[in-house]
């Protein structure tokens, strides 16, 4: 009789691998006294941060030292925080309201930050989002939650605005979007050609902006205008 409760690699608890009194889910309140017992003996375990105590001790590091005595779990945080979005599901972020709007809706200089698959390092910038409403708007905040939750894992730029405006058209359904992308890549900035001051661009069209160019031009207006906006 026991309880083994593992912190699984993608920082869930694995349930199966949960065991209570007599295989019960529920305990009575004389059983809750000795499963707490049994909680707080268990041993805990985290691979992630494993992993990276073993990455330390390879480059030579002494993880000892009282700087890097917590870093393979601050390291394990950071990882699990920029691969949140994995598994994210677009449908769950996007709250449409009817509307018989059908101008262009602009969001602009929404910050992000990813992981590039290469090197696992950190790239990041601004954003700027479009769309022509067609029966349907969604709610302002939810286009930067879009954007953070899509971002939220190791892909590279080209794919990430991508994946943002085929989510939004899949989701809201309107006559077309536009995602452009600034950022700047450590990949690039420290290490390689070591060229910080490189920013990439992506832009991504869809439905109405592919095929009227007058859309994109409004486009680009609206989100220069946005960014010169003080409040």
């Amino acid at each position: 009789m026991g309880k083994v409760d593992v912190n699984n690699g993608n920082g869930k608890h694995d349930l199966t691998a949960v065991a209570t009194l007599e295989h019960r889910l529920e305990l009575t309140p004389e059983e809750i006294p000795l499963a707490v017992r049994l909680e707080a003996t268990t041993p805990q375990s985290d691979r992630l941060a494993e992993i990276v105590r073993l990455l330390l001790q390879e480059l030579g590091m002494d993880i000892e030292n009282q700087h890097f005595r917590e870093t393979p779990e601050r390291v394990a945080r950071f990882y699990r925080e920029f691969t949140r979005g994995v598994c994210v599901k677009p449908e769950t972020i996007l709250k449409t309201f009817r509307s018989e709007v059908r101008e262009l809706v602009a969001v602009s200089a929404i910050d992000f930050f990813s992981l590039c698959p290469h090197h696992l390092l950190v790239y990041g910038g601004k954003i700027h989002f479009g769309y022509i409403p067609n029966g349907q708007i969604v709610g302002i905040s939810k286009i930067p939650r879009l954007v953070h939750a899509m971002a939220a894992r190791p892909i590279v730029q080209e794919e990430l605005v991508s994946s943002i405006a085929d989510a939004f058209m899949s989701v809201v359904k309107p006559t077309g979007c536009i995602v452009k992308a600034i950022g700047k890549h450590d990949c690039i900035g420290v290490r390689g050609v070591q060229c910080p001051a490189v920013a990439m661009t992506t832009v991504t069209k869809r439905g109405i902006f592919e095929q009227e160019r007058i859309y994109s031009e409004e486009f680009d207006r609206a989100i220069t205008e946005g960014q010169r906006c003080v409040r």
